[in-house]
């Protein structure tokens, strides 16, 4: 199930990053936001409890829905991603 959530993390940033070029995000509040929904999964994992998993999970996936007309620069989400939770990056494809 670890592989599955870690999965469904690096799924949803990558919907994330349908990010425009058109600049007006501010990609570091939205890595600090992703990189919060991300650990929660990850914890929600590690404990076991598969309600708290699938309840992450679908936070995530809200989050993505909710960010997925945000504009900004990709690069500069993966770089705020890999400095606000690295644990996290390490996991992206």
């Amino acid at each position: 199930m670890k592989k599955t959530t870690l999965g469904l993390g690096s799924i949803v940033l990558a919907a994330a990053l349908s990010l425009s070029a058109c600049g007006g995000a501010d990609e570091e509040k939205l890595a600090k936001e992703y990189c919060g929904l991300a650990q929660d999964a990850q914890d929600a994992v590690k404990s076991g409890d598969a309600a708290a998993a699938e309840k992450a999970s679908k936070a995530l996936l809200d989050w993505a829905e909710d960010n997925k007309d945000a504009k900004g620069s990709e690069d500069e989400f993966l770089d705020a991603v890999k400095k606000e939770c690295p644990d996290v990056a390490s996991t992206l494809p």
